[in-house]
Parts: C-alpha cells; structure tokens; sequence
C-alpha cells in the first residue's frame, strides 16, 4: 500500500470505465448508481460507504441489506470501477482472453497490477434481504467478452451465515427477474480458472491467506497462514447464472463454526513490524480466555533464499496473559526499539470471504444493464450461539502442541 496525489471528482469518475483500446465486443460499461446512495471520497484513513437499495434510495420503503465500502488513498468513491483492461488469464492450461475487470475503484491499480494493490470489491452485507448490484451494457457490437471479478463479501449482519448464492438477471428488488439457465446473455464463465482450485470449479471462495494457507503452496507468501496451513472457504455450486455455496473445505467450520459476523470475531494481538500504517500489521496471537493469549508466531524473519518476510511460526504455541504475551515478544535483543508496536485489535479477516470469478458477456440484444444479486443465509438463532465457545474449547487441545514437520 502506499500514498498517493488528490483525486479529483472528474477524474474520479472516469475511472468507472477505463478503455484500453477499442470496442470488439458487448461490454459492461460501468456501475450503474440508480440504486445507490453514493458516499463522496473522504479524508485518508477514513471509510466511506455507497449504500446499496431495493429501489430508488428516495422512493419511499426502500431498504438496504449492503453496501460498498472505500477507504483512501486505495480506494475513492463509488467503490467500483469497470476496466476495460485486455489480458490473459494466468491459471494453468487457460487459453482465456480478458477483456476487463470489475474491481474496487483504486485509481492506483488496474486489473493486472500485483498482489496486494487493492483490486477486491469490498462488499459488507448488513442484512439479510437480496443486495442487488448493477452495471451498464453497451450492445453495439454483439460479440462475446469476458470480465474477471475481484470480489470480497464482508458479514456485518450481526450473525453468523452459513452461506451465500450469487445470481444474474436484471432490476432490482421486487422486479428483479432472473436469466434462464440456457442460453443467458450474461454467465458464470465455465472457462475461467480460478485460483486456489479447491472446488474443481471455474469459480472459488476462499477465507484470507494470513489466516489459513500454506506458503510452500503460494508465490505470494513465505509463512503459513495462523490458524492452519491449508486454504479455506465455502464449496460451490455452479450453473450458468448461479453461484451457490454448498458447504466448507478447509478448517473454518470444524474450528469456528459457520462464517463469523465482524461484531464477534476473536481479538488478536498484531505486531506493527515496520511502524508504517499503510501496510498490514502481523497477527502474533490470539485471545482464547478472558485474559488468556495464545502465541502463534514470534518476532523476527522467515526466509528463503535471498527472500525474507517478518515473522517465524512457533513450533509450540505458548499462553499467557495479554502482559506476559507481550514482555515475552518484546524480550531484549529480539525487536528493535522502532519497531516494538504491539497492539490488540479485532482479526476482521475472519468476517471476510473471497470472491475469485469470471463473467462471459454474450449477444445481450436490446439489455443496457444486468444485476449481480447477492443473497445470503443466516444460521438458525439456536446453532449460532455456541459458535466462538465451541471453537475455544476445541482449540484448548491445540495448546502446546507441536507444528508437524515437513
């Protein structure tokens, strides 16, 4: 991450849709904000807000289940921007063509720009009521293209869910009208291959890396992610016009129980290695009692090769107090001065699920715009309560225990 020049609102708004080069087939245009309260770009550091309605944000009785949300420089206001960007898809054996991206409105990033540039849609749902997304078409040529969609779906509801369906069509609200499941103008494309591959799929899920991955398996980490070394997320169902989870791989639900709402996800305590508030702080441990800490990680460099990155998994977790946690971190001769930041702070990755998919743009006729309709599921009151408990006590057999060798 990294800071940038003003942004000016005319600028700004040309990012919405960003030609690259000519027109060679049906495109999506950008975001259409009829539905929208849209949020101007606010101070550096502060987090603006598009909310999203079930109808002209004015009209009487409309109401809002999600909104999409900015934070600067990375990202301005609307929160979305439509790039027109013509690029190879990079998974193994592809022979797909883009011909853009949808992707949070970072004026600093395209779709090709790197990892961790900021390219993810960040999506909270804060509702339980159908959050319709919808973008501009332009028909003139009724060829095919297809779009990459970098996606994070974000759960603020106040409630643990235990899954989520994606669909196409077009309106919103009440006149929303779903695409055919044969010949759709817009769909799921079947040829995109996304990565991590977990579902077999050409569309994936998954939970943040810091949290669960396996770095031997990544080009883009050293370390593993805290809680395990294996990716995690939802499997999916998928059709032409729909995206539907179906049930967990990984080690989120055996570990957690079902997708954790941002109110009540676990504390941890995040080391500040580089004194830089623009890059993401490490998770060293996590708060598993009222003032009882686990440690995961400790100070210092993992490396291979000429390749370093902060931080060294533990081979033994330790537990203490939030203090003893602490003094023991910040041992003598172990962290420079400068750099001895500790602090606790929810670990809001665990509220956050990934969206890796693509979109196949075919003759769409007389439409000049689709909807993408997000809806999600809530767990029943009675099996959501114990969730954090029963995970607390099912990782208090994890204490102490030895990380298996490779």
């Amino acid at each position: 991450m990294f800071r940038r020049g003003p942004f000016s609102a005319v600028a700004a708004a040309g990012f919405l849709a960003i030609h690259s080069g000519g027109v060679h087939a049906a495109t999506i245009t950008g975001w259409d904000q009829s539905n929208v309260a849209v949020a101007p770009t606010p101070a550096d550091g502060v987090t603006g807000a598009s909310v999203i309605y079930s109808a002209d944000p004015s009209a009487p009785g409309a109401t809002s289940s999600g909104q999409i949300v900015f934070t600067p420089p990375e990202a301005i206001s609307p929160g979305i921007m439509v790039q027109q960007e013509t690029y190879d898809d990079t998974g193994a054996g592809s022979t797909l063509t883009f011909d853009g991206c949808l992707m949070t409105s970072n004026p600093g990033a395209t779709c090709t720009s790197g990892f961790q540039s900021g390219k993810r849609i960040k999506q909270q749902i804060t509702g339980f009521d159908p959050v319709d997304l919808v973008f501009s078409l332009d028909n003139t040529d009724p060829g095919e293209s297809f779009y990459q969609v970098f996606g994070r779906l974000i759960n603020v509801t106040g409630e643990a869910l235990r899954g989520f369906t994606l669909e196409l069509g077009t309106g919103i609200g009440d006149g929303f009208q779903a695409f055919g499941e044969s010949g759709s103008p817009i769909s799921f494309s079947s040829a995109f291959t996304a990565q991590p591959n977990s579902s077999g799929l050409s569309s994936t899920t998954q939970f943040p890396f810091g949290l669960f991955g396996d770095a031997d398996d990544s080009p883009n980490f050293l370390i593993d992610g805290f809680f395990a070394a294996d990716r995690t997320g939802f499997t999916l169902d998928q059709t032409e016009t729909r995206l539907t989870s179906t049930g967990y791989y990984g080690d989120y639900f055996p570990l957690f129980g079902h997708w954790t709402s941002q109110e009540d996800v676990p504390q941890g305590l995040f080391w500040d290695f580089d004194a830089n508030e623009d890059t993401d702080n490490l998770l060293m441990a996590w708060q598993i009692g009222e003032d009882e800490w686990e440690l995961r990680r400790d100070v210092g460099e993992t490396c291979v090769g000429a390749d370093c990155t902060f931080g060294v998994m533990l081979d033994e977790f330790v537990t203490g107090t939030y203090a003893e946690i602490v003094a023991f971190l910040s041992r003598d001769g172990v962290v420079d001065p400068w750099i001895d930041i500790f602090g606790a702070d929810a670990i809001e990755d665990f509220a956050n699920l990934n969206l890796n998919y693509a979109l196949r743009v075919g003759d769409v006729g007389a439409l000049s715009s689709f909807t993408i309709r997000t809806t999600v599921a809530p767990v029943p009151l009675p099996a959501a309560a114990p969730m954090l408990l029963a995970a607390l006590g099912g990782l208090g057999m994890l204490r102490r225990r030895r990380r298996a060798k490779d």
